[in-house]
């Protein structure tokens, strides 16, 4: 199993971006049930978020903007309905724990909430994929594969 995060996912929507190939594989596989990916649950609005930054930033339009929407939503409705995306909620207490990797890490909330829920699966996951250095540090730290 590997955890992504949403700098790492957010990439099989932009596919001209860096390193969007190896995302796009490691979707393709998953697809094809081949790996199976974990995540927070915070993933969904994070990656929607991104995608109305593209339009603020003209990077994309409106009318695309919606596009990546409906296509984001229905894909990951069929990798969690064909259960090779575990989407991990989020609780309060989580929140709260993440408080020390914020502080420690220096992490953004989000950041912080993604590297505790791959903490937690931790004996699940063979690899952390992500493309945040912060991030990536960070998890270094505690011992995640990459």
């Amino acid at each position: 199993m590997k955890y992504i995060d949403t700098s790492a996912f957010v990439k099989h929507y932009r596919k001209e971006e860096l390193g969007s190939d190896i995302i796009n594989k490691l979707m393709d596989d998953s697809k094809e049930k081949n790996s199976q990916l974990i995540s927070s649950f915070i993933v969904v609005g994070e990656i929607i978020s991104v995608f109305d930054k593209w339009v603020r930033y003209k990077f994309i339009t409106k009318q695309e903007c919606d596009e990546l929407v409906r296509i984001f939503l229905k894909e990951i409705k069929q990798l969690t309905d064909n259960e090779v995306l575990i989407l991990e909620s989020v609780s309060n207490s989580m929140i709260t724990m993440s408080v020390e990797l914020i502080i420690k890490h220096h992490l953004s909330l989000n950041d912080a909430l993604h590297l505790y829920t791959a903490l937690g699966n931790k004996n699940l996951i063979q690899e952390f994929v992500c493309s945040d250095d912060s991030l990536l540090k960070a998890a270094n730290q505690k011992a995640l594969r990459f």
